[in-house]
């Protein structure tokens, strides 16, 4: 075939075109049984929730086929009076952990990172070396779930490319003033985030997601808040008796530029968090959702929403009464469900505290159709739980949580919100698409 002049240029560009559409690709899996995990042994899965274009090794670990910024969730729940001590690993690179032990019940863990993808990239979920780990898991109780999303394609050509950031903390910190927390352990570098501040900075208007960990030094409190300005936004709160204590929390906010985000410490209270070079447990995370373009209609920002609990709440019906977002009204504070607007696929957050000596026990539902769990539980003490789940939505349906019992019992106050519930509609920014160019002769 002869190609001449411009029309060359034509096939070059549409043949540029076709290579640069960027695709979804996001997953969730979980854990339907109780597991046994020896030392270093990688965590499989044995069901698949949700699996948008995203390609497994024989192991089970995640293999990258389009290079991009990816974020990576996973929690567990241990076995009565049993360990969970996981690490998440890129290639051989070691990322960050979760710990979870309570002599006193079961112990949820999760945690969260970004991270920058090139083709055949792996993500594995992996036993710590030294320890053996007993999850739990039933058919219809899935707390152990691995999700990746991708979030930003290497393909795309947008100004938005370089507002995500990932970090951790490799020392020990420890605060009685409500000292910010500065995470120092660069996982996704970005210059929006000031290492020696703590502080995220908006580089643009828009609508951003923040996930935080964090593990409690050993019989210590932590007790962690994020704050959007000098705003209190919800904390993440974990103390075990003779033990360590994990918790978490996240976000969505609509920030304008100059706007800062961070993790502080509660005023007034010891908080004792735990972190070594080799154990990171405390992370930050946060990214641009969807940019918002002055003077137009930008649908892109119209489908997200975070809620929250600022009361103590009792029942099955989870209906949450603080909302942080709410792009496009899709989260009714009537009947606590989110109804998809548009067909697509989504991401999920959800997070909660129980009250003292009592049980939370949380399960996702899309369209009544059970997808996954958060159970805490420590007798005599405060327990939190979290999960997430990519699922994959027609317009109109619905999502929501709800109690698994009537007994269950979720802590919360106005300045203190560690229940809340979180979703968005995973968009791609793309080059326009205009098809297959076919042959074309010259």
């Amino acid at each position: 075939m002869v190609m001449k002049g411009g029309l060359y240029l034509v096939y070059a560009f549409l043949l540029r075109t076709v290579l640069c559409r960027s695709e979804n690709v996001a997953f969730t899996l979980g854990q339907t049984h109780h597991l046994y995990l020896s030392q270093g042994q990688q965590v499989t899965y044995d069901k698949v929730i949700t699996n948008i274009s995203a390609h497994f090794d024989h192991k089970g670990s995640f293999i990258c086929r389009q290079p991009g910024i990816y974020a990576f969730h996973f929690f567990s729940l241990a076995h009565a009076e049993s360990r969970i001590w996981f690490e998440l690993y890129k290639n051989t690179e070691y990322i960050c952990s979760v710990y979870g032990y309570t002599p006193h019940g079961y112990a949820d863990t999760g945690n969260s990172a970004l991270l920058h993808l090139n083709n055949n990239d792996t993500v594995s979920i992996r036993a710590h070396q030294a320890y053996n780990s007993t999850l739990y898991g039933t058919a219809d109780q899935i707390y152990s779930t691995f999700t990746g999303v991708l979030l930003r394609s290497d393909v795309t050509e947008h100004s938005s490319g370089n507002m995500a950031f990932s970090v951790g903390l490799d020392h020990h910190f420890h605060a009685t003033n409500g000292e910010i927390v500065r995470y120092n352990d660069l996982i996704v570098q970005n210059t929006a985030y000031n290492p020696l501040s703590g502080r995220f900075t908006a580089p643009t208007d828009g609508t951003y997601i923040f996930y935080y960990h964090g593990l409690a030094q050993g019989d210590q409190v932590l007790w962690l808040e994020l704050y959007h300005n000098g705003e209190y936004v919800n904390a993440a709160y974990g103390y075990t008796d003779s033990s360590y204590a994990d918790a978490g929390n996240s976000a969505i906010l609509h920030l304008h530029t100059g706007d800062q985000v961070y993790v502080k410490a509660r005023s007034g209270h010891a908080v004792d968090v735990y972190g070594t070079p080799n154990q990171v447990y405390a992370t930050f995370s946060g990214t641009l959702l969807a940019s918002v373009q002055h003077n137009t209609d930008d649908s892109r920002s119209e489908n997200s929403f975070s809620v929250g609990l600022s009361h103590h709440f009792s029942g099955t019906n989870l209906i949450f009464d603080r909302v942080f977002s709410n792009r496009g009204g899709g989260y009714s504070p009537v009947t606590g469900h989110f109804t998809a607007k548009e067909s697509g696929v989504y991401v999920f957050h959800f997070h909660a505290l129980s009250r003292s000596d009592t049980e939370v026990w949380t399960e996702l539902y899309h369209n009544y159709h059970y997808i996954d769990s958060l159970y805490g539980r420590s007798n005599g003490e405060y327990a939190a739980g979290s999960n997430a789940a990519v699922l994959d939505l027609v317009a109109g349906d619905t999502v929501f949580l709800k109690s698994r019992r009537s007994t269950n019992s979720y802590y919360g106050t106005t300045d203190q919100v560690y229940c809340t519930f979180s979703g968005y509609k995973l968009e791609l920014e793309e080059e326009p698409s205009i098809g297959n160019p076919g042959e074309i002769i010259g």
